[in-house]
């Protein structure tokens, strides 16, 4: 049962994408001819996903993202705040709205082409905001999302990979995917490099083998004991992060909370399979 402290409010910083998915016959190899049986259209992005699942689970959200101003952005705008978003931080700029392609291969790989121009969109804020809780999931944050994050009773940041900023957090999300060759000592530096002494916890995910928790002393291991298998695991990352902010505003320690964080998102995953998570608008082909 939620309680009280589980409606906290939160604030997302974090892109709202238009993902453009095509779902492939066969994988990709080199060279190949590859024919594709059907194509959705639907908003997508770590802000997007978080945000979403934090308002499944009963938070208050407010969104610190971008969206442009022609008639793709005008509908996502509108969507957002029909599912509940709070869209009053969200800036509106000038020109056409970046699709980013996802190429996803019958067996839930994915190859993700994204433009220059979509990634390197900034992030603005004019004055500091407070909330129960932040989620960051971006690069580089503007001085008065700095200046709020240092005042948040929780910050959960997810970890960057390029070209990042500084950002005060708690706990920083990770995947194994994202570095291989990296050991949790070595990225715990890169983590406690970003967010400071506040930092106590780092928790990565590796698919359906255990998480990992790191305080930069001592190694937990925590099992994943829900396995899935399905055909569309994008957002499961993001989902993670808010189901794990979620337990956190439950004062669950960090391991019980990243067991409930993992097996909420096994269950959003088999209900997004079974259609009972909508897509926003989609097409196929005849």
């Amino acid at each position: 049962m939620i309680d009280g402290r589980a409606k906290a409010e939160v604030v997302v910083i974090g892109h709202v994408n238009h993902d453009r998915i095509w779902r492939l016959n066969e994988t990709l190899r080199s060279g190949a001819r590859i024919a594709w049986h059907s194509r959705e259209t639907r908003l997508g992005g770590g802000g997007y996903f978080t945000g979403r699942r934090l308002l499944q689970l009963g938070h208050p959200v407010t969104l610190i993202s971008n969206l442009m101003d022609d008639a793709a952005g005008d509908q996502a705008f509108a969507d957002l705040a029909a599912e509940g978003f709070d869209t009053s931080l969200i800036t509106r700029r000038e020109g056409e709205t970046d699709f980013a392609d996802i190429l996803l291969d019958p067996e839930g790989e994915r190859t993700i082409l994204s433009s220059e121009r979509r990634l390197s969109r900034s992030f603005v804020l004019d004055k500091p905001v407070s909330a129960a809780a932040f989620y960051v999931n971006a690069h580089r944050l503007p001085e008065a999302a700095i200046t709020s994050l240092s005042q948040a009773r929780l910050s959960v940041s997810q970890l960057p990979l390029r070209d990042a900023g500084p950002r005060p957090a708690d706990v920083v999300v990770g995947s194994k995917a994202d570095l291989p060759e990296h050991s949790i000592k070595d990225i715990w530096q890169l983590a406690h490099a970003l967010s400071g002494e506040r930092l106590r916890h780092l928790v990565m995910t590796d698919g359906p083998a255990a998480m990992v928790i790191y305080d930069g002393a001592h190694e937990r291991r925590v099992p994943v004991t829900e396995q899935v298998s399905v055909r569309d695991t994008i957002g499961a990352g993001d989902s993670f992060s808010g189901a794990l902010i979620d337990g956190l505003l439950r004062e669950m320690e960090i391991a019980e909370a990243a067991r409930h964080a993992s097996s909420l998102t096994a269950r959003w995953l088999e209900q997004r399979e079974q259609g009972a998570d909508p897509i926003v608008a989609a097409e196929s082909t005849s």
